[in-house]
């Protein structure tokens, strides 16, 4: 496998630029999550898979999307259904 060398820039505000053709390859869309691994070799992205987020807390991203709602709120509203969302995804 040959390795390709893409480029981005990181802005003020830190965020980075996938380009398009890295995002059409790992088919991450506009509003998908993606991890970071922090590795011997460096930063790695990585797409999350929507199965492993549990459905309570992909209900809150998608509202916050729709309502415009803070970051601040999202936190606040996660930390109360938390516990709530993981009992009932892994069954506790």
């Amino acid at each position: 496998m040959s390795e390709q060398v893409l480029f981005g820039k990181v802005t003020k505000a830190g965020t980075i630029t996938l380009p398009k053709k890295l995002r059409t390859k790992y088919h991450i869309n506009v509003g998908d999550l993606v991890r970071y691994a922090d590795t011997n070799k460096g930063i790695e992205i990585v797409p999350v898979e929507l199965t492993s987020i549990p459905p309570g807390i992909k209900e809150i991203w998608d509202e916050a999307d729709r309502k415009n709602i803070s970051l601040k709120e999202i936190v606040e509203k996660v930390r109360k259904v938390r516990s709530k969302v993981y009992n009932e995804e892994y069954e506790t």
